[in-house]
């Protein structure tokens, strides 16, 4: 009886295994986690290694060097891969094959003049920013090749959203490893062979390089088999009814990357001019290995995103909210719990790095509270640019984003990074619980 009974919990299991493995959802966020996971251990591999070759004082030196033209990028980027994959999964769903191409080459046309934009204020800036913001003069030049990286990475948005669309994670997790191993191996080279701040650019530059064009060249045949020819040959004309729905989604899209360049991207930079590269050095490091936890939550939002458009389109905003709340229970705490349970590990560290990075102990545990907050609702953003509610995400993050950035100002000058940190999870707090009540 005993055996009976456990044969058919055996079976149970095993049918209840295959039956998750063949949902799309399932597959689809598993194959981007994995592939996820292998970028996260690469990032750590890579981000240890060169912290302990080049020291605080370096390693800060070229954090803030690729800070500064990713800070101007964000400051210009719409973000149009948001709303293509808006557009796109809704065309898509509907068979509007020729309104999908035009949104190609909308998406497109967008991020190439973004680019170009940047990469001009970018030379005017790199002096200036070399001296005041790096200390090292002589690093202007590193500033402008990191900065024409952003050319060919234009093409990343909108491929992304094509193969997103179209159900090719798979394909994207193929990409994003392919390209951090890329990334890694050349990042490791040149700097364990001398090339110190100059190695680390040379490899991020041309890693994001490649990722653009990869990405372009495969989107570019899919597109052209799913919807029927060239998204060059695209007419503008098949978006008419929608291009104003269109443009204000981008423009909603890009006052919104333009809030998110504050808690990510200006803090690194307004460390470095007032306590120096050693402190942004300390800083960063704990940055990037808390970060290691978006690595996560990234697969998840871009699984997500694609079908609470689809449960908007076809059902209602009640469904999407009930899917987000659905997904705080059953993914966003058991993750939000796991980073809390990191924390009292975080000295492991120094194990890898050293004694000359004792200071970013602290600053590690604060971040990884910090992310396991931001991990519980991961879906919320996506939810809010499924529905179409961009007006009030973006009135909210003005207010939170305002107060954080005055915040900054007072605590960055006289707590340093430790005031940076926790300015930026009180207001994140803030943030995400005024969120969930207007939803």
């Amino acid at each position: 009886m005993v055996e009976q009974v456990l044969q058919e919990v055996r079976i149970g299991a095993r049918r209840l295994v295959h039956g998750a493995l063949r949902r799309p959802f399932v597959r689809h966020v598993g194959v981007l986690t994995v592939a996820n996971g292998v970028g996260a251990v690469l990032s750590v591999v890579q981000g240890i290694l060169v912290a302990r070759w080049l020291g605080p004082e370096l390693y800060g030196v070229a954090a803030l060097v690729m800070s500064v033209p990713s800070l101007v990028y964000t400051f210009f980027d719409a973000r149009s891969a948001e709303a293509s994959v808006k557009f796109l999964s809704e065309f898509d769903a509907r068979g509007e094959r020729e309104r999908a191409l035009a949104m190609c080459k909308v998406g497109y046309t967008v991020d190439f003049t973004i680019a170009g934009v940047a990469f001009l204020v970018i030379l005017l800036l790199a002096p200036w920013a070399a001296k005041g913001i790096v200390k090292r003069p002589e690093m202007g030049w590193l500033i402008i090749l990191y900065g024409s990286a952003f050319l060919p990475r234009a093409l990343t948005g909108t491929s992304y959203a094509v193969l997103a669309t179209s159900g090719r994670f798979p394909t994207i997790a193929l990409i994003d490893t392919l390209t951090n191993i890329l990334r890694v191996g050349l990042v490791l080279v040149p700097v364990g062979l001398g090339w110190q701040v100059a190695g680390v650019v040379w490899g991020n530059a041309i890693a994001m390089a490649a990722t653009g064009l990869l990405y372009g060249v495969l989107a570019y045949g899919l597109a052209k088999s799913r919807w029927g020819r060239s998204w060059l040959l695209a007419d503008w004309s098949y978006l008419r009814g929608r291009r104003r729905e269109v443009i204000r989604f981008l423009a909603y899209n890009d006052l919104n990357a333009l809030l998110g360049l504050i808690p990510k991207q200006l803090d690194v930079v307004l460390l470095g001019y007032f306590h120096g590269p050693t402190e942004a050095g300390y800083y960063k490091l704990a940055k990037s290995l808390a970060g290691v936890m978006g690595y996560i939550t990234g697969p998840l939002q871009a699984v997500v995103y694609p079908r609470l458009a689809q449960a908007q389109a076809i059902q209602s905003k009640r469904a999407v909210r009930a899917q987000g709340w659905r997904l705080t229970w059953s993914v966003g705490l058991p993750l939000a719990l796991s980073v809390v349970l990191a924390i009292p590990f975080a000295s492991i560290i120094l194990i890898f790095t050293g004694e000359a990075y004792r200071s970013s102990i602290t600053l590690l545990r604060l971040f990884l509270i910090l992310i396991g907050w931001q991990t519980l609702f991961f879906w919320i953003r996506p939810a809010y640019w499924s529905v179409g509610m961009l007006s009030a995400f973006i009135s909210i993050s003005i207010v939170s984003t305002l107060i954080l950035f005055l915040g900054w100002l007072v605590s960055i000058p006289i707590f340093g990074a430790t005031g940076l940190i926790l300015v930026t999870i009180f207001i994140s707090i803030f943030h995400i619980t005024w969120l969930l009540l207007k939803f």
